[in-house]
């Protein structure tokens, strides 16, 4: 679903032309050239008058709803379980996702009141996953399976950019509408077939087999194999985790990937239209293509993580570590080859490439910490982390806006990409420095809790439906 580069032909760009005349001295004059006259005839669909702040409430209202429903969601999986949450958030986003054009008519407010309610519902799917990973992945393929289901993000992307620009471009309902109708319609398609084929946990599914049931659960020796929170409340340790040490690197460490991630998700095509003049085709192709290349780095890189930690040859603290620090550090140093790129747009797209390449090891690095830290509480650890990460989600857009307002230059981006690799940094080295992947203290419930809901689940366990 990419609003960001559909964003692109909603916006009458004709209108900011007087404002943006200073343009012509931003270093790079053999990439300006009068295309907005060109642009208003290649956007299919209503076009609207958003200015750059318009645009940037617009894209990180999103994250108004998303971020406080993540806690509430992390807590709720411990009690309705992951299929519910997951299914019903995606279905809620979905159906509003359907209303945007409509919402568009009715002006910046309505969108920007369908973007929270997305927000909202979308803000309990990520805690959903990282619950149900508790219960479904084996510990020596938590990399994998990680790595796996995360790369949903970018494959969204690298399919739904290319086809967002393509729809953008012809008259099929109307143009840039049909990016909404698609993608919505999609996701309520996929929340039935999710219904259907989704089970809460290993040993409640139909068709798997003796020998594939017996390897999970043998492999999921920190975590109580049957455990079902659906009848008694589990006590949190609250206290313990926003005291840890360990739990604020992965908060860190998740803010500076989200903030870097969602600048790049939600402004570069803004980016490639207005700084490097590419067409809303080109535009899409290429806000995919660093996604691209991030799954397979993440693909390939997971699987030797999963290897060393199966080999004991380091630490799943050190692999943590050393993983997170190149997909964090990596893509900073390509921030500062941008910025020393200036106007030649190959280099910039093959730095962004490669910067993505690095950041896929994070998927084997922060990412799945929260399970090494704490199976039975995973949750509610991506609640609080994915929380506090996607304020990102509004700060980035936000100062992309403040620092762009006197015009889309290359000197202007500049101070985006030199932020971004700041906080890549910054962030980075406190993870480095205080991170732990091995189950702490607090990390797992109360045996005595436990061996009672071993008990009920031989009577009354019973899958949960939406």
């Amino acid at each position: 679903m990419n609003l960001s580069v559909a964003i692109v032909a909603m916006v009458d760009s004709t209108e900011e032309t007087p404002i943006n005349a200073t343009y012509i001295n931003t270093g790079c004059p053999n990439l300006w050239r009068n295309e907005s006259q060109d642009s208003v005839k290649e956007f299919k669909g209503t076009k609207y008058n958003w200015n750059s702040k318009t645009q940037a409430l617009i894209l990180s209202s999103f994250y108004y709803g998303y971020v406080f429903t993540q806690l509430p969601g992390g807590v709720l999986c411990d009690k309705l379980g992951a299929k519910r949450l997951f299914g019903g958030g995606v279905l809620v986003t979905s159906s509003l996702y359907l209303l945007i054009p409509l919402a568009a008519r009715w002006g910046v407010t309505a969108v920007v009141a369908i973007r929270i309610l997305e927000g909202i519902g979308e803000g309990l799917t990520f805690p959903a996953v990282a619950h149900a990973m508790s219960n479904w992945s084996p510990k020596f393929e938590r990399s994998r399976v990680s790595t796996i289901i995360f790369l949903g993000i970018p494959i969204g992307s690298i399919i739904g950019s290319p086809i967002s620009g393509y729809l953008s471009s012809t008259d099929l309902f109307g143009g840039w509408p049909s990016t909404f109708y698609l993608f919505g319609s999609i996701g309520c398609v996929w929340f039935l077939l999710w219904c259907l084929l989704a089970y809460e946990t290993p040993e409640i599914h139909p068709s798997i087999s003796k020998a594939e049931l017996l390897h999970i659960q043998q492999n999921k020796s920190e975590k109580l194999q049957t455990r079902n929170v659906f009848f008694q409340d589990v006590p949190i340790p609250w206290k313990d985790i926003f005291l840890s040490l360990p739990m604020w690197a992965v908060i860190t460490a998740h803010f500076a990937n989200d903030y870097a991630f969602l600048m790049l998700l939600t402004m570069m095509p803004t980016y490639f239209k207005t700084v490097l003049h590419f067409d809303i085709t080109t535009n899409g192709l290429l806000s995919a293509l660093p996604h691209a290349v991030q799954a397979i780095s993440g693909l390939l890189t997971s699987y030797c993580a999963d290897k060393l930690r199966e080999s004991s040859k380091l630490s799943i603290t050190a692999i943590r570590k050393i993983y997170n620090s190149i997909g964090l550090f990596g893509p900073a140093l390509c921030c500062f080859g941008i910025i020393a790129a200036g106007c030649q747009a190959q280099l910039i797209i093959a730095l962004l490439c490669v910067g993505m390449f690095l950041n896929g090891l994070i998927y084997s690095g922060f990412n799945v910490t929260h399970i090494d830290m704490s199976p039975d509480y995973a949750g509610v650890l991506y609640g609080i982390t994915n929380s506090i990460a996607n304020t990102a989600g509004i700060l980035s857009p936000m100062i992309v806006g403040l620092i762009t307002a006197s015009g889309e230059t290359v000197e202007n981006w500049n101070e985006v990409f030199l932020i971004t690799s700041a906080v890549y940094i910054v962030f980075g080295l406190f993870y480095a420095i205080f991170a732990s992947a091995e189950v702490q203290s607090w990390g797992l419930a109360s045996r005595d809790i436990q061996k009672n809901d071993r008990k009920i689940d031989k009577i009354f366990f019973v899958e949960p439906t939406i």
